[in-house]
């Protein structure tokens, strides 16, 4: 988030360092309650994590031994926590797995899917992916909704994995506020999913400052959120600035960040260039499974910062 709120956070922690006095809450049920009551289920139905990456390798340590199934491309956690945690695992892409129906028809399979998705910024419509998980009962949908605030698609609810057990949902609340050091995030799902998951939570994993931010964040929202439109105006102008530039191909995208492809030369060597000759970084995404060597991932900085990237991209390009 380019516009992190700050100011008012930091002097809020420095008005709560004394918590660090003592032991945290051993399951965060302070801000448990305060998400709770924000989502409109009970308690039961959430459980707070140190980061939404810990949930990923708390849920696969739970179904250890299953197997999984991911959606490509997509942020690596879901496989490498399947991986440490013993899953078989198999790879599709969504149209390879809308296509397929027996692709999880197999009881006890876990299927792990980013919405909006990590690199891409693509998005499907909740009607279509609670049609398809209401179509495989006998699978469990993990479905993170990290980057859900920085669209205007409408995302599953709490109620919707509630409702379903076979629905848990992966949220973070350090992207959205713009205080990723502090690792804090929770699922929602039916509450015998969860007392299977909180098996495996550490007694007091959760901090007491990122707790003390998570409530304060949450107290907050309204003032604090993300300027979401001014957001997306940015990220759009950026897009079509990118996409103008010779050997240079933007991807489709509904959040502020998105894939380019470039016509030459390699996604590492840019990122080298761009740190050595302009201290500007872009995430070389030739390493995300299904993505090769020519893509890299940006994302919107707002306009000050965007247009130094546009000018330095098009130099480069030049060049290459």
């Amino acid at each position: 988030r380019p516009d992190a709120p700050l100011p008012g956070l930091c002097e809020h922690l420095v008005a709560e360092l004394a918590r660090i006095t003592s032991y945290p809450e051993p399951a965060a049920e302070r801000l448990v309650a305060l998400i709770a009551c924000r989502e409109s289920v009970a308690p039961d139905n959430v459980l707070v994590t140190n980061g939404a990456t810990a949930a990923i390798y708390q849920l696969a340590q739970a179904w250890s031994g299953r197997r999984s199934r991911v959606v490509i491309p997509t942020f690596s956690e879901y496989e490498d926590a399947a991986r440490v945690h013993g899953h078989a695992l198999e790879f599709y892409t969504w149209r390879e797995l809308a296509a397929d129906a027996n692709a999880v028809a197999r009881p006890g399979e876990i299927l792990w899917l980013c919405n909006p998705n990590n690199p891409t910024g693509e998005v499907l419509a909740r009607a279509e992916l609670l049609a398809f998980i209401d179509d495989h009962p006998e699978a469990t949908f993990v479905i993170d909704l990290a980057y859900a605030a920085f669209c205007e698609a409408e995302p599953l609810r709490a109620g919707d994995a509630v409702a379903r057990g076979n629905l848990v949902l992966v949220h973070s609340l350090t992207k959205n506020f713009g205080m990723p050091g502090l690792r804090l995030g929770y699922l929602v799902a039916s509450a015998a999913v969860l007392r299977e998951v909180a098996r495996f939570t550490v007694p007091w994993s959760v901090n007491a400052l990122a707790i003390a931010a998570g409530e304060y964040c949450l107290r907050h929202d309204s003032r604090l959120a993300l300027p979401l439109r001014d957001y997306l105006t940015d990220a759009r102008r950026f897009a079509v600035a990118l996409g103008a530039i010779p050997g240079v191909e933007v991807m489709p995208s509904a959040t502020g960040y998105f894939l380019v492809r470039l016509a030459r030369a390699t996604a590492a060597q840019l990122k080298a260039d761009l740190i050595a000759q302009h201290g500007l970084l872009v995430r070389d995404a030739s390493n995300f499974r299904g993505l090769d060597a020519r893509t890299i991932r940006v994302a919107s900085q707002g306009p000050e910062k965007n247009t130094l990237l546009i000018a330095a991209l098009s130099q480069w390009m030049q060049l290459h």
